[in-house]
């Protein structure tokens, strides 16, 4: 189970990168906003490394219900459940919890220039991590690594 959510987890949290950072770099977007203030938070100052491993525990973290969930439903509707888990975890974290955390604005007060680009990650973390999920579910998964893939 744990090797699932962390295989899982990592495919979300890798799919999330290059679309957070062509909004951040190419289009000037907020984006990991409050991930850069946790880090700062808990460690001083926000280096690139500490922010890696505080994406890459996250990511696993919040892969678990979806590898759970994965053996239970179809191919078809498990995007659309990844879509509403990114979605979900953007409401509650992203626009909810986090600023109250911190003290800011939610993205709904400051408008959809705040609100699209971080969801915009999260769905792309749902997608991937359900499509992820659904893949390591199979029951050739472990086989299929152990083996090499000559399976």
């Amino acid at each position: 189970m744990i090797s699932r959510v962390i295989a899982a987890g990592t495919c979300g949290g890798l799919a999330m990168i290059p679309v957070g950072l062509g909004l951040r770099l190419g289009l000037g977007r907020a984006v990991n906003v409050y991930g850069e203030l946790v880090v700062q938070t808990l460690l001083g100052r926000a280096s690139l490394w500490a922010l890696v491993v505080e994406h890459v525990l996250i990511s696993w973290a919040l892969a678990a219900p979806l590898v759970l969930l994965a053996p239970r439903v179809r191919r078809g509707p498990f995007l659309i459940v990844g879509l509403t888990y990114g979605a979900a975890i953007w409401v509650v974290l992203n626009s909810l919890m986090l600023p109250v955390l911190f003290g800011r604005p939610t993205a709904w007060r400051i408008g959809w220039p705040a609100i699209w680009p971080s969801l915009t990650v999260h769905l792309v973390y749902g997608v991937a991590t359900a499509a992820a999920a659904l893949v390591v579910s199979r029951r050739g998964y472990r086989t299929h690594l152990v083996s090499g893939g000559n399976r």
